[in-house]
């Protein structure tokens, strides 16, 4: 019999509509669905063992992304992958080459090609980085911008289930209001707010001096992402901790906020992916600023490869699955606030039933 040689890996990819609970709104609008893509990578081994990897873009206007764009960009990955899932720095080093944007798509190659990886090896990703899975911050649950009653019955029922970290989508005028009643409702609870770039800078100084009496434990992103220097303003009048997520979105954009925030939020969707991600964790490490983790909206197979994150963090913010009609893929699970890294191969995940559309 004649030996099998290995194939090359390719790459197929598919729809994946997410339709959330509910109406999600933050400062810069509201949406009820997210259109995000599904991408396989499949492989065949010396030995002819089968493999597969899966990962998944979540392409957000905001950063110029569409699904149409998402999609465009993997039929061009898909002639650079080779025949190595080993291979992993050449491969997206090429990927990147051959497209400087488009990050969505760039992370839903790389996670899949850790899932495919950790299969191979028979581990978890975290757990081939040698990582502990007992480490690692909770996960806070986010509660969108609503009436101030219907965000205060949210916390309340959030604080019941034992969630000890809430995040609030700030940037409206009733900001005061929605804040104090998430308190009186929950006034045990750690509270984290997020204004999306809501504010100018004279307004985060004033709007943060009023609500530093709710115990905010810090603020993502007041100004514009753009402004870096307004936040170094903003910085330098309050009391409250800021976290660039906007305006930090790769490694290169450490360096000019160094002395304007307190810490960065990382996302998959925004530098790239795992690999991106831990360079991002380092360079932030080394000019002493706290790293969170955050998501878009995202099904567990996004979260899951977050989470192997977990353990190099300091906050984390995964709870795009949470805010889901139903979510496609099992993986991570969070039980009050904590996250549980599983011993599943490479991500973790298993499909449920996968909701696409032609």
């Amino acid at each position: 019999m004649l030996p099998c040689i290995m194939t090359d890996i390719t790459l197929t990819h598919e729809p994946l509509d997410l339709p959330l609970s509910g109406v999600w709104r933050i400062s810069r609008g509201s949406r009820t669905r997210a259109e995000n893509v599904l991408v396989r990578l499949s492989w065949v081994d010396a030995d002819g063992h089968a493999w597969e990897g899966q990962g998944e873009a979540a392409p957000y206007g905001y950063y110029g992304e569409l699904r149409g764009t998402v999609t465009a960009c993997l039929d061009e990955f898909a002639t650079l992958l080779g025949n190595d899932p080993f291979a992993i720095e050449a491969i997206l080093g090429r990927i990147e080459a051959r497209v400087r944007h488009n990050t969505g798509a760039k992370a839903a190659v790389d996670m899949a090609l850790h899932d495919l990886w950790g299969k191979i090896l028979g581990r978890p990703v975290w757990q081939a980085w040698g990582l502990d899975a007992s480490q690692g911050p909770v996960t806070s649950y986010s509660i969108g911008i609503d009436t101030p009653e219907a965000m205060g019955n949210r916390a309340r029922a959030l604080a019941e289930a034992g969630w000890p970290l809430i995040k609030l989508k700030v940037g409206t005028r009733d900001d005061i209001r929605c804040v104090s009643a998430v308190r009186e409702a929950a006034p045990s609870v750690r509270l984290i707010i997020d204004a999306n770039g809501a504010w100018t800078p004279r307004e985060a100084i004033s709007r943060l001096s009023e609500l530093a009496q709710f115990g905010i434990e810090f603020c993502e992103q007041p100004c514009s992402s753009t402004d870096v220097a307004g936040l170094r303003f903003i910085r330098e009048r309050s009391d409250i901790a800021l976290v660039a997520d906007e305006s930090c979105a790769t490694e290169e954009d450490i360096a000019a906020l160094v002395g304007a925030v307190d810490g960065i939020n990382i996302k998959l969707m925004k530098c790239g992916g795992l690999r991106r991600a831990r360079r991002l964790i380092e360079v932030a490490r080394a000019n002493h600023l706290r790293v969170m983790c955050g998501c878009l909206i995202e099904s567990s197979l996004a979260i899951s490869a977050a989470a192997q994150l977990l353990p190099l963090l300091d906050y984390a913010d995964l709870d795009g699955n949470l805010l889901l009609a139903s979510d496609p893929f099992s993986g991570v699970t969070a039980s009050h606030g904590r996250i549980v890294l599983g011993n599943g191969h490479g991500l973790g995940v298993t499909p449920r039933t996968i909701h696409t559309e032609a």
